[in-house]
């Protein structure tokens, strides 16, 4: 889905372009938002739910945790070695096993997820290419009818910058 044209704002602080991008939502303009970090409060004004990785994430992990198990109880078992009259299996130091694997699990499966997801999003150019932005800012862009409301009201609201975008 190619980027349409629009008005592009860049901001200093977070809590002014939430602002604005909340009162251009208001008024019917579709937004998004580029930024050097995941600032929560502008993420929220973008409006979109929350991703549904955690769903898929945590499944893995557990998986990893029940692969940590049969490895490391499997392994003992396979190959009963007695040390000092322990038992052949001991739980303790297999919990260290069990961890790290469901930690690797867990993350191979995000990582698969997110790649999966990336692939089936199609987003190749989700913010339009207008320019390098500095590296501090938060560029706002802001789609609709009414372009000359949206210059405007980014400019009212503290935008740094503000240009139009085809």
């Amino acid at each position: 889905m190619p980027a349409e044209g629009g008005v592009i704002a860049t901001f200093v602080e977070p809590s002014t372009a939430a602002a604005a991008m909340l009162s251009l939502r208001e008024r019917g303009f579709k937004v998004r938002a580029l930024m050097p970090a995941a600032y929560p409060d502008v993420i929220a004004a973008v409006g979109k739910p929350r991703s549904r990785l955690d769903l898929v994430t945590l499944p893995g992990a557990l998986l990893g945790v029940g692969l940590g198990i049969l490895l490391t109880a499997g392994t003992s078992l396979a190959w009963p070695l007695v040390t000092g009259g322990k038992p052949i299996v001991s739980w303790p130091p297999f919990l260290i096993v069990t961890f790290e694997v469901a930690v690797l699990v867990g993350s191979l499966v995000n990582l698969v997820a997110v790649a999966v997801g990336t692939w089936r999003g199609g987003r190749r150019s989700a913010f339009p290419a207008a320019g390098p932005f500095p590296s501090d800012r938060i560029a706002v862009h802001a789609a609709g009818d009414e372009l000359a409301v949206a210059e405007r009201l980014l400019r009212s609201a503290g935008a740094v910058e503000v240009s139009r975008v085809a």
